[in-house]
């Protein structure tokens, strides 16, 4: 039941070396060496330019986030390996993600108490679930850049979520919305049998 389903397309180049350092001493995979996973076969153009965010549900504050706000709010980088659930040795990824703590946009949005979780909309129909005490975690980010550079567009340009500890189906691409819920909503993958709580 983990391993990909059919309509989950897994693209990936590894070189020996490549693996080697990944396994060994943890240096940043190079772009070129990195999976990619999608749950479809489309991958949207976004550009910054017009980017909005949208934060909405059981919040005070909803919010219309730009490019711009998410760069002129505090940012932190994170050292984080990244894994898929269907072959956590080989598609897997060290790198060092830039971004927005995820508490800094709820608390700026004003979660309600009745909130439980936060659900995660990628530009490409993608969905994901957080418990609310995992997107609320220091570390939770919404990233912008990567190893220093912007994101490529195949892995989430211009924002993803980043969920370090978890499986890489959390790291919702092509970010879009953070809807806060106090339904037990379950995303793409956790709805089809993956964990909701999706700790390595």
């Amino acid at each position: 039941m983990m391993l990909a389903a059919t309509s989950l397309i897994a693209i990936w180049k590894l070189w020996t070396s490549d693996i080697l350092i990944s396994h060994t001493n943890k240096s940043l995979t190079p772009f070129s060496a990195w999976y990619v996973v999608q749950y479809s076969n489309y991958t949207p153009t976004l550009s910054r330019s017009n980017y909005i965010l949208t934060v909405d549900g059981q919040v005070e504050n909803p919010l219309q986030l730009t490019y711009e706000d998410l760069m002129n709010m505090p940012s932190i980088s994170v050292k984080d390996t990244i894994q898929c659930v269907s072959d956590s040795y080989f598609l897997q990824a060290n790198v060092e993600w830039t971004g927005v703590p995820l508490k800094y946009i709820l608390n700026k949005a004003g979660v309600k108490p009745n909130a439980i979780k936060v659900v995660t909309f990628g530009a490409d129909g993608y969905t994901a679930d957080l418990p609310l005490y995992k997107a609320m975690e220091d570390d939770t980010v919404v990233a912008y850049m990567v190893d220093g550079k912007p994101l490529p567009e195949l892995h989430g340009y211009p924002v993803r979520m980043v969920v370090p500890r978890w499986w890489g189906y959390c790291y919702t691409k092509w970010l879009v919305r953070i809807h806060v819920t106090d339904k037990n909503y379950l995303g793409y993958w956790e709805s089809r049998g993956y964990p909701d709580v999706a700790r390595k």
